[in-house]
């Protein structure tokens, strides 16, 4: 089995037609059309996009043929990590409006005995953008 074989196959188990997979991943509908017509192998940066957007997706599977489709610990097809509809379309999407009442609070002294049994701190705090750049704290 080939490369193009491999995408054709993930586009069968995500459900997708060739525009729809070409979208999700973030390639041109011309560039996929022409792997899957046979006259343009995928290049590593289309199997690039395919893997950071199909996480489950086991790579050694995709790029050499080795292996299971899917990583041991996917369970198959799944969404991006983001899929989730805000219900409030003005909210970044995952995240939803919580009101006061509705949050647990937590004292001060609750919060520095929980801190003080952990032995975890945080080393690094990556936020990344929507116009694909990102900022280390």
């Amino acid at each position: 089995m080939n490369e193009r074989q491999r995408l054709q196959q993930i586009m069968e188990a995500e459900k997708l037609n060739a525009k729809q997979f070409a979208e999700e991943v973030g390639i041109s509908a011309g560039t996929i059309s022409n792997i899957m017509g046979g006259r343009n192998n995928p290049s590593l940066d289309v199997l690039q996009a395919v893997l950071n957007r199909f996480r489950t997706i086991n790579s050694d599977w995709l790029i050499l043929g080795i292996g299971a489709m899917y990583r041991p610990n996917g369970d198959g097809p799944q969404t991006a990590l983001f899929d989730i509809k805000p219900e409030n379309p003005q909210e970044p999407s995952g995240i939803t409006n919580t009101t006061q009442s509705e949050k647990t609070p937590i004292s001060s002294v609750q919060y520095k005995a929980a801190a003080a049994q952990s032995e975890r701190k945080v080393a690094k705090i990556v936020i990344y953008y929507t116009d694909g750049t990102y900022e280390e704290r």
